[in-house]
């Protein structure tokens, strides 16, 4: 019975990332999520790409569900590093920008990079970045380690699939004013599809999902105090079969320290935390489970560092260092 649980545990996780096998009509959300999006728009839409003054390099670190492993004592649980670096090139009117990704849920594990551009329109009090990158995504599951119900069970395939690279695009738009943003992209454009090249047999096959991202945040004084600033903001991710809703409200106080809190939709609540110190920005969230599957909580772990350029002497109301 214990092992029956596992299974179905394990089966839910492969529902939620990619399609295996005989599974190929089932398909469900694959981009990885963070619960501190607000830090991560460069993985997400290279419209905003190089809208800052600063050469920007962040790092996010996930580990869902923590301790939750499967009967043999292996860690299934999710394991998520997304690093960008973005950086505005005044000679070609916009900014460039570099994601790599390592998303690791249970057996499967995907390592994928993007690169891309984004040109900058002004408009308003702001900027408007739209862009588009290339990108390349390599996948390999680890199906030796498979506990199936069913022992012999021919829908689950043996061995080692790896070594096959994906290539796509996205493309996207990012607003920036002072107190205000608001961003729409769209990821994995061309749906491609592969067969990986397994050891022992050739079933696995993997189609990559159009996802669509929405989001928008703005910033105010605290009852007219410029010292605490109260800054919500929401981010909705779709790839047409399923939807998520993050709520996010962060209080910043003296631009130094901040906290906060979040909601997703139908999943957990957490509990944010992060400081600036001179250029670094480090922050930590947790997250409360709100479903049936996971026991545990998850933890994420931010850090960002920006690389001042020397701006010209002229007025300009773009920068919103908490979202660049």
């Amino acid at each position: 019975m214990r092992q029956r649980v596992l299974c179905l545990k394990i089966f839910l996780f492969i529902l939620s990332v990619i399609p295996l096998g005989k599974l190929q009509s089932l398909f469900a959300q694959q981009e990885p999520h963070f619960t501190q999006n607000m830090f991560n728009y460069s993985f997400i839409n290279p419209g905003h790409y190089g809208l800052s003054d600063a050469i920007c390099v962040t790092g996010l670190y996930r580990e869902q569900w923590v301790g939750f492993k499967d009967e043999d004592g292996n860690n299934v649980r999710p394991r998520t590093l997304a690093v960008t670096l973005d950086s505005p090139i005044r000679v070609l009117h916009g900014g460039v920008g570099l994601a790599i990704l390592q998303d690791q849920l249970a057996f499967f594990k995907d390592v994928g990079v993007r690169l891309g551009y984004s040109y900058h329109l002004p408009i308003g009090s702001g900027k408007l970045g739209i862009g588009a990158n290339v990108s390349f995504l390599s996948k390999s599951t680890d199906f030796s380690k498979f506990i199936p119900v069913d022992e012999g069970d021919p829908s689950i395939a043996s061995g080692t699939a790896k070594g096959i690279m994906f290539t796509d695009f996205s493309i996207g738009a990012f607003y920036n004013a002072q107190n205000f943003y608001a961003s729409f992209s769209s990821t994995q454009m061309l749906e491609t599809e592969k067969s990986l090249n397994n050891e022992g047999t050739n079933n696995s096959y993997y189609k990559l999902r159009r996802h669509f991202f929405l989001g928008s945040g703005y910033s105010f004084p605290w009852k007219g105090n410029p010292a605490y600033m109260v800054t919500p903001s929401a981010l909705l991710t779709t790839d047409g079969s399923s939807l998520q809703v993050d709520f996010n409200a962060m209080l910043t106080i003296n631009q130094k320290v901040w906290t906060g809190v979040g909601y997703r939709l139908n999943e957990s609540a957490s509990l944010m935390v992060g400081w600036m110190i001179k250029d670094f920005d480090i922050g930590y969230s947790y997250d409360i489970p709100m479903s049936r599957v996971a026991v545990t909580g998850s933890h994420e772990i931010m850090v960002r560092y920006r690389f001042k350029i020397e701006r010209e002497k002229t007025k300009s109301g773009y920068r919103n260092t908490r979202f660049l």
